[in-house]
């Protein structure tokens, strides 16, 4: 706890608050996110720690069940921001909707795919999954279009399964304990939950960056900071501040010790067992992004695997530059060096 105090207190007199002449034209802000689980620790530190406060933001932070349905939020006009997957500005982009990335928060997904312990007597691969009952975060989500990729490049028809929301917390955990799914596709903690207390096998690990590029053929990255491009366009000073205090609080998590972040994050993020939450993290710590820089490589690879089963995004022609924008993180870097 000492520690954890020390470094709080070395990153807090690291920056001042952000500049006066860079006025925030919406420092009341609202962000929506996919999931609180820990590829979302750069967004739930950012606010823990003061970061945005420092940067003259207040942050109301809303937490979804799955990314589709903190996008419904964005485009229904309740939220300005979304912490969620950069699928998503494809996804939109290819019905004439434009999104724009301005922050990573990993580089990896940091998934694991599952078969519960019932299944797992049977299981010899992916076919094995027809018929069944996939839990992801919620239909349309980011984990949804993962396990459609990864069943489709087995030669398994996404199609062949049916897909259940489970959110990604304690109701996610609760779905694969009691049977109402047989497999799951889902992030630390629950992950971690469900492995260590012999509920699941893994099947598809999504946790390191090697892993995560031997399923997808690439870097993958997907939780990230997202808006419309008119929020973005007309709020530079907004957006740069939230960026800031997302890259922040990255450098913080790039030095922070296991117990720093057990002791940082709410206690109801660590769903009753904090001993698991920290092996959790140590799991999935390498996905985190360090710089929230949104790499060309992986954006591309986003777009490949969205478009081995998505045929309106394949026939849409997308250019990904038009879906991201570095030039936030960019100006961010030069402040935390």
């Amino acid at each position: 706890m000492k520690r954890f105090a020390a470094l709080l207190l070395a990153s807090i007199f690291a920056v001042g608050p952000a500049s006066a002449q860079d006025k925030i034209e919406k420092p009341n802000l609202s962000i929506a996110t996919a999931s609180l689980g820990l590829t979302y620790l750069p967004l739930i530190l950012a606010d823990r720690l003061g970061y945005f406060k420092d940067e003259g933001l207040k942050v109301e932070i809303a937490a979804f069940s799955g990314g589709s349905k903190a996008l419904e939020a964005l485009l229904g006009g309740s939220t300005d921001i979304v912490s969620g997957a950069y699928s998503n500005t494809l996804t939109m982009a290819a019905k004439g909707q434009k999104l724009i990335a301005f922050v990573a928060q990993v580089e990896c997904p940091g998934w694991v795919l599952g078969v519960s312990k019932k299944l797992a007597s049977k299981y010899k691969s992916l076919h094995d999954l027809e018929g069944a009952k996939i839990g992801v975060s919620a239909p349309g989500s980011s984990t949804h279009m993962g396990v459609n990729y990864i069943l489709t490049k087995a030669g398994v028809k996404p199609e062949s399964v049916s897909i259940i929301g489970v959110g990604t917390s304690a109701g996610a955990v609760a779905a694969m304990q009691t049977g109402q799914i047989d497999a799951i596709i889902n992030n630390d903690p629950v992950a971690s939950i469900l492995l260590d207390k012999g509920d699941m096998i893994n099947v598809a690990e999504m946790r390191t960056k090697t892993e995560s590029a031997k399923v997808f053929g690439g870097p993958y990255p997907e939780a990230s900071l997202y808006s419309t491009a008119k929020f973005v366009r007309g709020n530079p000073n907004t957006v740069q501040a939230v960026t800031n205090a997302i890259v922040r609080a990255e450098k913080w998590l790039d030095k922070a010790s296991v117990e720093d972040v057990a002791a940082a994050v709410p206690p109801e993020y660590l769903l009753n067992d904090k001993d698991l939450y920290m092996k959790a993290f140590k799991s999935s710590r390498g996905c985190i992004s360090t710089t929230g820089l949104l790499p060309k490589d992986g954006m591309a690879k986003v777009l490949e695997v969205l478009s081995a089963f998505e045929a309106d995004i394949k026939a849409a022609n997308l250019k990904i530059e038009d879906t991201y924008d570095n030039s936030f993180v960019e100006r961010a870097a030069s402040k935390f060096r």
